[in-house]
């Protein structure tokens, strides 16, 4: 396969055309997976959209 590193801040472009993903957040790695897994992912969420 071949790798491309895309960084994007609008989660829809980058749901729809990535296989796997790799999410940051100040430069720390918080989740790692397909894009169901990482939009589900409660530490991306946060990040995101903030705490409650």
């Amino acid at each position: 396969g071949i790798t491309i590193i895309i960084v994007e801040h609008i989660m829809q472009v980058i749901m729809n055309i990535c296989d796997r993903i790799l999410c940051f957040n100040y430069g720390q790695e918080i989740a790692r997976g397909t894009p169901s897994e990482v939009a589900n992912n409660q530490a991306v969420i946060e990040a995101y959209l903030g705490k409650e």
